[in-house]
């Protein structure tokens, strides 16, 4: 009685819980065990059962049956008092996904009593999203119930370690350096990559094997290790693995912004309908970051997209046909749904013609640079020029951006000037 009384310590005090399942215990005809009446009460207080998926969302402490999928070996940590500490993990799942479940102290030293395949009554404290969200075990006990966790398509879809794998590369990043354990320094890239089973993160330590190879390229990828964390499944590819051309057209699934759920990762094709500037940020290692927002739409619908790092500076104006791939779909501050971009994600512009335009406009300066202002439409000059001038400008415009061939003052319409005097004088 007592694991679900916690659910409710805020709404009614322990001697009336005790009470009101007593009542349900007496109103079955002593039919209802105690545990089964006292979670009667608890649902009639408006704190009923959740499932997985509904776990970001959730309060600070919740209850949920789910299976045991694997449980890892408890570790000691040492905390900042100098004390040690004990924790261990256990991955759990129910018909709507995965969770991280972790056990601190004494509750960790009994998980070796925990079994893939036991059902549980979790009540815990929810620690975020992703792929899958973290639960901190409060009180766990053994459920009698059944709990049914169908296998994910892009996981069983995984070749082995090792197998080939053949994919479409959807992005590069530029190579970076990295610091071993032993203290020496090494270079990786990192890769977006897709096929018919889903979008995958490939880190390739030996940068060589990715040389050359451009964005949409099918290729055979030899040696890659799949493993799976919080941004879904990842491929680690070592110096003893290689990259080669594929003559197969690789069709990547593509989602549409009415299938966005919370909790999962989409890649989905739309126009940017409005876009804020990149906002700067230090992060937690101290390291400057970005972060920026815009609303992307297709023909179901809108959705808000926030793109971190690197990404966020890449230049963007509304209008831009884009397509995002391997984006954590979770709620943002105000409760809304949004999709973001971060680690494993791509973003990737896709292609428009120049066209040859003529405009009259005023120079101004905007928060994306200085722009020819007509009216209509804002056009990013490639080359800043004084503000405030009235001028008239041919060039070639793509992506929002002007690069101007030719360009005079504009002189004022007569008419159109006099018509202006004649109105602020009240002639008729």
């Amino acid at each position: 009685m007592k694991f679900h009384y916690l659910l409710v310590d805020d709404l009614v005090g322990k001697e009336e819980f005790e009470r009101r399942v007593e009542e349900k215990v007496a109103e079955s005809g002593d039919l209802l065990d105690e545990r089964t009446a006292a979670m009667l009460v608890v649902k009639d207080l408006g704190r009923a059962h959740i499932r997985i998926r509904d776990l970001p969302a959730a309060s600070s402490l919740v209850c949920f049956f789910a299976k045991v999928l694997s449980v890892e070996e408890p570790r000691e940590f040492e905390r900042p008092d100098g004390t040690t500490g004990l924790v261990a993990n256990v991955m759990v799942g129910d018909e709507t996904g995965k969770a991280r479940m972790t056990l601190w102290d004494e509750k960790a030293g009994a998980v070796h009593e925990l079994e893939a395949g036991d059902v549980l009554e979790i009540l815990g404290r929810p620690k975020g999203g992703g792929r899958h969200p973290d639960v901190t075990a409060v009180a766990v006990q053994e459920a009698a119930c059944e709990i049914s966790c169908p296998e994910e398509t892009d996981a069983s879809a995984l070749p082995e370690p090792g197998g080939d794998l053949e994919v479409r590369i959807i992005a590069v990043e530029s190579p970076r350096t990295f610091t071993r354990r032993d203290g020496s320094t090494g270079e990786m890239v990192e890769a977006v990559i897709g096929n018919e089973t889903g979008v995958f993160r490939l880190v390739a330590w030996a940068p060589a094997a990715l040389l050359g190879i451009e964005a949409g390229t099918s290729v055979v990828i030899r040696g890659a290790v799949p493993r799976e964390n919080d941004q879904g499944i990842e491929f680690s590819l070592g110096e003893a693995g290689s990259v080669s051309p594929s003559d197969r057209e690789i069709t990547v699934p593509m989602d549409t912004v009415a299938d966005v759920e919370e909790g999962r990762s989409y890649s989905l094709a739309g126009t940017i309908q409005s876009i804020q500037p990149p906002h700067s940020f230090i992060t937690r290692s101290g390291r400057q970051s970005s972060v920026r927002n815009l609303i992307v739409a297709d023909e179901t619908g809108e959705t808000p997209v926030v793109i971190w790092g690197e990404k966020a500076e890449e230049h963007l104006v509304p209008g831009d046909r884009i397509e995002v791939y391997n984006a954590g779909a979770r709620r943002g501050r105000y409760g809304d749904l949004e999709l973001h971009l971060s680690w494993g994600s791509a973003l990737v512009v896709l292609a428009e013609e120049e066209k040859e335009v003529e405009v009259v406009g005023t120079i101004i300066a905007t928060a994306q640079g200085v722009c020819i202002d007509t009216g209509d439409a804002c056009y990013l000059l490639t080359e800043p020029l004084p503000v405030g001038y009235e001028v008239r400008a041919r060039g070639t415009v793509h992506r929002g951006v002007i690069t101007i061939s030719h360009m005079e003052a504009a002189l004022p319409d007569p008419e159109d000037l006099q018509s202006r005097l004649d109105h602020f004088s009240g002639r008729p």
